[in-house]
């Protein structure tokens, strides 16, 4: 069965679209921190990432978010497991699109090596 690691902050959002997922026959991990995404990508092996663009904590964005992780899993081939990283396809996917200054946000998440990206909601 196919996995996918979801970065999410959003308990509502991941599970709903973790059931769609699983529904289709994926088997789904989600994680809410870029740290604890990069850990479980480490140490388990999956077949897609789909990374939230911002992580929220306390009302504010932290550093910890998608554009870090795909940027670290992309550029620093320390990171990447022995080559087993390398290739695993992104989804960056974001709900501030919308937002003041955020109109380029997709973009940045390809820039940095994102395969793919989504607003929210989709």
């Amino acid at each position: 069965m196919p996995r996918i690691l979801i970065l999410e902050d959003d308990a509502d959002f991941a599970a709903i679209l973790s059931l769609d997922l699983e529904d289709a026959g994926y088997d789904v991990v989600v994680e809410v921190t870029g740290e604890a995404a990069l850990e479980r990508l480490s140490a388990e092996s999956f077949d897609l990432l789909i990374t939230d663009i911002h992580i929220w904590k306390e009302g504010r964005p932290t550093g910890d978010g998608g554009l870090l992780l795909t940027g670290r899993l992309r550029n620093f081939p320390a990171l990447q497991s022995g080559g087993r990283l390398v290739g695993l396809p992104i989804i960056a996917i974001s709900g501030a699109v919308g937002r003041p200054g955020q109109s380029n946000i997709l973009n940045a998440a390809m820039s940095v090596g994102a395969d793919a990206v989504l607003a929210k909601p989709f």
